[in-house]
């Protein structure tokens, strides 16, 4: 049970490494606090430790047994394809469709697909999440998002 412990700290120092190579690139600080590059270079540091502590202990520590259900029966497997394709279908739709149409149909298939909640509950929570958050970061933070081509 230790490999993928390993394989998973190796992966968390790779990506460490390679936010430690960009980061330098950004600003650390501005004028009103700290810069763009602030977050990257500090989460670069914490990366490298927190992989660092997981391959060491996949490594040195004492072996741990495999759970008998490690792995995911068939519908867990659909499930996961299920995630992985709408987040494949918002790389595709968000600049055709827009953020809050993307949004709206992500969170009704997933909160469907993966939720045992009310429909009305689903509802409230898909039409908070696309349309809520988009006016929270569009108009309360001046960020831009994608508008679509239906203008909404």
């Amino acid at each position: 049970m230790k490999r993928p412990y390993q394989i998973t700290g190796l992966a968390l120092m790779l990506a460490a490494v390679f936010l430690a190579r960009e980061s330098p690139r950004l600003r650390y600080y501005g004028s009103i606090g700290p810069g763009p590059g602030f977050f990257p270079r500090w989460l670069s540091v914490l990366l490298a430790i927190l992989g660092a502590a997981m391959f060491w202990r996949a490594t040195f520590g004492a072996p741990e047994t495999m759970p008998a259900d490690f792995y995911a029966d068939r519908r867990g497997y659909i499930r996961i394809a299920a995630v992985v394709g709408a987040l494949l279908a918002i790389i595709l739709l968000i600049e055709p469709l827009g953020f809050r149409l993307t949004m709206l149909g992500f969170y009704l298939f997933i909160l469907t697909a993966l939720g045992r909640q009310h429909p009305l509950v689903t509802g409230i929570i898909a039409l908070a999440g696309s349309f809520g958050v988009y006016y929270i970061v569009a108009r309360w933070l001046a960020t831009p998002l994608p508008i679509g081509l239906f203008g909404i």
